[in-house]
């Protein structure tokens, strides 16, 4: 197990400015199950561990992704470090990669490449948000465990502990961050569903693509008039 290098999909259902989401009907699926079609595709990136809370809220979101065989670890609802730690403490593993729920577009390769170069370096953190040249919804980082643990035991700051890697961007210096960057800077675009704007187009865009998403590059989905701004949802 130690070798490997997970996938930690962080997901939770109370979200405040689009309730739900995760476990919203879209064509059929639930929204979460778009991200974990595409990363259950991944080649170098594996095993898939869904991280989510221990509130009731959650229960559902649980069940549903052990329906579909992917371990979920349970912990506190705003320390979503604290959940890394017990995946960890469940997972041993040299690195991981971390993905959030509200990714349904997520681009596998993107994931599998990162994992690459951390394998071929000697980074901390491999990202492609320092800075950030790919569209919100296709955030990706590979972080050292050893390098994570350490760092979680410092972070008393609640912020710190529920958005987690910002913590090692406000201190390069002390970290082997290497970043990858885009061809072309995209890092305006948004492919993540964050509000119920971004849940209608990502609705649309589901509807009208002619195959499944997880079949798209993240350079294709971005010409989409609808991720280009184009076309309201």
């Amino acid at each position: 197990m130690h070798d490997l290098v997970p996938i930690i999909v962080q997901a939770r259902t109370g979200s405040t400015r689009c309730p739900a989401k995760v476990m919203r009907p879209v064509a059929g699926r639930r929204l979460i199950d778009y991200t974990l079609d595409a990363l259950e595709r991944c080649r170098v990136a594996r095993p898939l561990i869904v991280a989510t809370s221990d509130d009731a809220l959650d229960d559902a979101l649980a069940a549903h992704c052990s329906a579909r065989n992917v371990p979920v670890v349970r912990g506190p609802l705003d320390d979503v470090a604290g959940r890394f730690r017990a995946v960890l403490e469940r997972f041993p593993v040299r690195a991981f990669v971390r993905v959030s729920g509200d990714s349904p577009l997520i681009d596998r390769r993107l994931v599998d490449d990162a994992v690459v170069q951390f394998r071929n370096g000697d980074a901390d953190i491999v990202t492609n948000v320092f800075p950030r040249t790919f569209p919100k919804g296709q955030s990706v980082e590979v972080v050292s465990s050893d390098v994570f643990l350490a760092a979680e035991a410092e972070m008393t700051d609640a912020s710190d502990r529920e958005h987690v890697t910002p913590w090692f961007y406000r201190s390069p210096d002390r970290y082997r961050i290497v970043n990858i960057t885009s061809e072309f800077d995209s890092g305006e675009a948004s492919m993540v569903v964050d509000t119920e704007e971004d849940f209608e187009r990502f609705r649309a865009i589901a509807r009208d693509l002619n195959a499944p998403t997880w079949r798209y590059r993240w350079d294709e989905l971005a010409e989409l008039p609808r991720i280009a701004g184009r076309v309201a949802p």
